[in-house]
């Protein structure tokens, strides 16, 4: 299995709003995504996986600190280093553009994702109550310092 991180594309466009549907009781649109495209405040990567998009990162920025908007990756491929793999893109990107934070937040009960981001370095800094609905859920608020690149 071979993992390629590479930007989102109007070709992935399809793929990623699919997964976003699997993955969320609230899915961001078709249409969401295609104006992520040319978004100067945003970037989303896809993991393609001999050919077949299995996962995506979506983040915003501001200034000098990014945010994960979104990440997801299908089912059938859960639990085989792709989102390492997609983190690892995000912070890469955030160091390679001298963004100092990167952000996240993350349902109180994935307790999965939340021990994946704090193997990143993330750390819980609050909670923000009923941020999540259907069903109704706190958020785990996480940052990471990013140390850019030289």
């Amino acid at each position: 299995m071979t993992i390629q991180i590479k930007p989102m594309s109007l070709q992935t466009v399809d793929a990623v709003a699919q997964i976003e549907a699997e993955c969320f009781s609230q899915p961001w649109s078709q249409d969401a995504f295609v104006a992520e495209l040319s978004n100067p405040a945003a970037v989303t990567f896809v993991a393609d996986v001999d050919g077949e998009i299995a996962g995506f990162i979506n983040l915003g920025v501001v200034l000098d600190e990014a945010t994960v908007n979104n990440i997801a990756v299908k089912q059938t491929y859960r639990r085989r280093g792709i989102g390492r793999a997609l983190l690892t893109a995000a912070i890469n990107y955030c160091q390679n553009n001298r963004l100092n934070m990167l952000m996240l937040e993350v349902r109180q009960s994935n307790r999965a994702a939340i021990a994946l981001y704090e193997r990143f370095g993330f750390q819980a800094v609050g909670i923000r109550k009923r941020f999540y609905d259907q069903p109704e859920e706190d958020a785990v608020l996480m940052n990471k310092n990013i140390i850019a690149a030289e």
